[in-house]
């Protein structure tokens, strides 16, 4: 079973909030690492290359991983930001 299916409604959330804040906040080789209150799940992501994709949006490869319960998953991708300011997760 894969972690994300395991997380709740504010796991997710976490997540997502220390996704955009790497993707927002963090150069490129740097990571930011984030902690739920109640310990069980943690996380890192790490941008680790920044460019314009064919539509001259801000995208950034970048490396999730994700801690809880004693596994661990890991997810690669690549996010762009739209022209609301949002980061698409793309694949």
């Amino acid at each position: 079973m894969r972690i994300a299916a395991t997380l709740d409604d504010g796991d997710a959330v976490a997540a997502l909030d220390g996704i955009r804040l790497a993707l927002t906040e963090v150069g490129d080789g740097s990571s930011y690492v984030w902690h739920r209150r109640d310990g069980v799940l943690s996380g890192m992501a790490q941008p680790s290359a920044s460019y314009k994709d064919t539509l001259g949006r801000p995208c950034r490869h970048i490396l999730v991983m994700l801690n809880t319960w004693g596994r661990s998953s890991r997810i690669d991708g690549v996010a762009c930001r739209t022209a609301s300011g949002r980061w698409q997760l793309d694949g």
